[in-house]
C-alpha cells in the first residue's frame, strides 16, 4: 500500500438527515461506514428529535472528523418552528421554493419573523445534540437568496455565533463549464458571489469549489459522480441526497428514488474504487490539513 496521501480531499455532505426515517437511517450508515464527512440537518420536521438522538452518539464516537450542520429549511411542506413566523407573519407552512423566490426578489419577506425562525432552527440543532453545528446551509440552497442571506448573517452576529463554515455553492467557470447541469451552477454561482459580502466574514472559512447538482432522474449517478471526481480541486465540498424509501418520505418529498440509487453507490464498492482512481480521500472541511492528516477511516462492509 502507498504511503503518499491522497493529492485531493473532498467533503462529502449528505443533505436531508432529519427529513424522513429512511433517510436518516442511510445517512448514519453511510456515516458509521466512513462513506461521508458529515451530513446537514433538518430540525423543522416531525421526525428530527428521534433522528438527533440517533445521531448522538454516533457523532461522539466519531469526533471532530465528521461534521454536522444545519440544514436551515425555509420551504414546503414544512410548517415554521417559530410563533414569530407561524402566527405573527401568517406562514403556517413554508412557501414553495418558488414562492420564497419570488417574496425574496420582491422584498416582501418578514425578516424580523425569519430571524426568529433561524434561531428556531439553530437552537433545535444546538439543544438536541447538544454542540453548534460545524456549517450552515440551506434547504434547496435558500440560506444565498436575497434577504435570507442577510438576515441569516444578522442572526449569526446577534447570538454570537462562528461556524467553521457556511456552505457556498459556486465554482471557478471552467470548472462548471466540464459538469453536467451548467446553467444552474452558473445560477448558484450568482446567488453565492451575491452573498459572500455578508456570509463570508461570519464563518472561519469558505468552500471556494463546490458540486453535486443534478436533476434528481433517474440516470447513472456513478458516472456522474466520476464526473465531478474528475473537476474537483482539493477542499472541494460535494453535496448529495442518500437515502432509503419509506412511506414518510413519499409523503414529504418528491425525490425517492435518486436517494436510493446514491445510497448503493456510497454503501458499494465502485464509490471507494473511484476514489482511488481520482487519488480523492474525504475530508471534513472545518478542520485544518495537518488534524486531518490521520489515517484514512477504512470502509467497512457497506449496507447492500
Amino acid at each position: 500500500m502507498s504511503c503518499l496521501a491522497p493529492s485531493r480531499r473532498i467533503t462529502l455532505i449528505a443533505d436531508d438527515y432529519g427529513l424522513a426515517p429512511g433517510v436518516s437511517l442511510a445517512i448514519r450508515q453511510l456515516l458509521s461506514a466512513g462513506a461521508l464527512s458529515g451530513t446537514s440537518c433538518m430540525t423543522v420536521g416531525a421526525f428530527w428529535p428521534d433522528a438527533a438522538g440517533a445521531l448522538h452518539g454516533l457523532a461522539a464516537a466519531a469526533g471532530p472528523r465528521v461534521e454536522l450542520g444545519l440544514h436551515l429549511s425555509l420551504t414546503g411542506p414544512f410548517a415554521p418552528l417559530s410563533p414569530q413566523l407561524r402566527s405573527g407573519a401568517g406562514w403556517r407552512r413554508f412557501p414553495t421554493l418558488a414562492g420564497l423566490f419570488r417574496l425574496s426578489l420582491g422584498r416582501r419577506l418578514p425578516l424580523g419573523a425569519l430571524s426568529a425562525e433561524i434561531e428556531a432552527q439553530y437552537a433545535a440543532f444546538t439543544d438536541a445534540l447538544g454542540r453548534p453545528p460545524d456549517f450552515i446551509d440551506g434547504h434547496q440552497h435558500v440560506h444565498l437568496l436575497p434577504g435570507i442571506a442577510e438576515t441569516l448573517g444578522l442572526t449569526l452576529q446577534s447570538v454570537g455565533a462562528r461556524p467553521r463554515w457556511i456552505r457556498r455553492c459556486g465554482d471557478h467557470a471552467r470548472r462548471i463549464l466540464r459538469r453536467p447541469f451548467a446553467a444552474k451552477s452558473f445560477f448558484l454561482q450568482a446567488l453565492s458571489r451575491r452573498s459572500d459580502a455578508v456570509l463570508g466574514p461570519l464563518a472561519r472559512r469558505r468552500n471556494a469549489s463546490f458540486c453535486g447538482i443534478y436533476d434528481f432522474a433517474a440516470r447513472d449517478y456513478p458516472a456522474l459522480f466520476d464526473r465531478w471526481l474528475a473537476t474537483v480541486p482539493d477542499e472541494a465540498v460535494v453535496m448529495c441526497h442518500p437515502g432509503l424509501v419509506d412511506r414518510s418520505l413519499a409523503a414529504l418529498d418528491p425525490v425517492t428514488t435518486a436517494r436510493e440509487a446514491e445510497c448503493r453507490y456510497f454503501a458499494g464498492p465502485g464509490f471507494r474504487h473511484a476514489l482511488r482512481r481520482h487519488d480523492v480521500a474525504l475530508a471534513p472541511f472545518g478542520m485544518p490539513a495537518e488534524a486531518a492528516a490521520e489515517p484514512e477511516t477504512p470502509f467497512r462492509r457497506g449496507i447492500g
